[in-house]
């Protein structure tokens, strides 16, 4: 069947990996979820399989050669690998891919860019496949069925304001996108009977778009039938951000810890609030002396990615969870917290189009600044200074299309200027954070 064309289009291949993916999670993602035993078998062996397929990669290669893996001594060659940190993805991704997948079989994703430049990822089929089974029984602990309702709020100007769409390896989702961003009074009676036939089981988005979605609501703008469950992902959450979640819609609130390299990593443990069960059938996970997560794919064919540095940090638990699942728990994650941007009108949205238009140009570092509503200020620092008169020229005009503004100062400064009093330079520093966002909803307040 692989001779035809044809086999390759979307459709198939979302056919076929759905399937297996309900294969991988009968005879795999279901035994392994409470046997100790057949996790660790499951796991060493695709971490063999991981290392192999490294050796054949430029970047891992010399230091695999020759080497035997085992099952026993797995876990101490992956250790003894260098760290892998994204400049190699930016820069040289052909020194890790494994040249095993053919063209037409692979997967090409890129990462958002909210901690820096965006990367792109190859996977192979594993990447709809896994994610279908470790969804399936992430779901079934949260007492979820397949065919499940979704209601995905949204803060990206881009995005209409309503949506359908399916999830195919989300349980066979439907989803319903509301763009929680420019929703207004107007709308208010037609998204509420819309959100009434459609029977929602629960709300998905990152924490920031769920607590705008819970504003909507103490505004009378948005109504939401009782949910079973409220999912966030994304970005790290502070405790603020869940006690108000959680108190706004009146129901379990669980969050998910993932990236594009890999997919969904974790998943909150019902009975374990704060701590995260990896999905170690097909992610190894590790914390470094420093606190920095590092992560390796067990079933990625097309490109090995061991002991990557995400630059998020956590803490590793290994002791018996009190749900009996056997999996290594990951807490106290420390990532990244986006923020959103207050236009001139005052509404919250997404700074997605803005970064966009950033990131496309030549440019060593960029900051975001906003100290008031409708107001931005732009700090670049291009890598060619003799073109930065022209390029703050051409970024103020794109940039002042992108969204409603009041005023925008776009400047050329050093790279030390961008810096916080700990060292970083964030993209952005923002108004609209999770904790301001918390605040609002909690207070009552009539707008953020």
């Amino acid at each position: 069947m692989t001779g035809h064309d044809w086999w390759h289009n979307a459709s198939l291949r979302t056919s076929a990996a759905v399937g297996e993916g309900w294969r991988l999670f009968q005879e795999i993602y279901l035994p392994t979820q409470y046997d100790g035993g057949a996790l660790e078998r499951i796991r060493r062996t695709r971490l063999v399989e991981s290392l192999e397929r490294a050796a054949h990669t430029e970047h891992f290669g010399p230091h695999l050669k020759d080497r035997a893996v085992t099952h026993e001594n797995a876990e101490d060659v992956l250790a003894s690998l260098p760290v892998l940190d994204k400049s190699i993805l930016r820069h040289t991704p052909e020194a890790i891919t494994t040249g095993l997948v053919k063209d037409w079989d692979e997967l090409i994703v890129h990462t958002s860019g909210t901690t820096g430049e965006p990367v792109w990822i190859t996977h192979d089929e594993t990447k709809l496949t896994e994610a279908t089974a470790s969804n399936l029984r992430m779901l079934e602990a949260y007492g979820l069925q397949p065919g499940l309702r979704v209601i995905r709020a949204t803060a990206d100007l881009r995005h209409a304001p309503i949506e359908f769409e399916t999830l195919p390896y989300f349980g066979g989702a439907k989803v319903l996108q509301i763009n929680v961003s420019t929703l207004t009074a107007r709308d208010a009676d037609y998204v509420e009977r819309l959100c009434a036939d459609f029977k929602p089981d629960i709300l998905w988005g990152q924490p920031l778009e769920v607590l705008l979605a819970a504003l909507r609501g103490r505004e009378g703008i948005l109504r939401i039938p009782q949910l079973k469950a409220v999912l966030t992902h994304g970005d790290s959450l502070d405790a603020n951000a869940r006690e108000t979640i959680f108190h706004a819609f009146g129901c379990p609130h669980y969050d998910l810890y993932g990236l594009q390299e890999f997919g969904r990593v974790g998943w909150e443990c019902p009975q374990s609030p704060g701590t995260y069960h990896i999905d170690e059938e097909r992610v190894a996970v590790s914390v470094g002396e420093d606190g920095q997560i590092l992560l390796s794919s067990l079933t990625n064919t097309a490109m090995s990615l061991l002991n990557y540095r995400p630059g998020d940090g956590g803490e590793l638990l290994r002791e018996p969870c009190p749900c009996g699942r056997p999996h290594v728990r990951l807490t106290r994650i420390d990532g990244r917290k986006r923020a959103l941007i207050a236009d001139a009108e005052g509404q919250l949205v997404n700074i997605k189009p803005l970064r966009l238009i950033l990131e496309n140009e030549p440019l060593h570092r960029w900051q975001v600044r906003q100290e008031e509503a409708g107001r931005l200020e732009v700090l670049i620092v291009p890598l060619a200074p003799e073109h930065a008169l022209r390029m703050t020229e051409r970024l103020h005009a794109q940039l002042a299309g992108a969204m409603s503004l009041k005023e925008l100062t776009v400047r050329p400064v050093e790279l030390g200027e961008l810096a916080t009093a700990s060292g970083k330079a964030p993209h952005f520093r923002l108004l609209a954070t999770q904790h301001a966002l918390s605040d609002a909803v909690a207070s009552g307040a009539s707008n953020w």
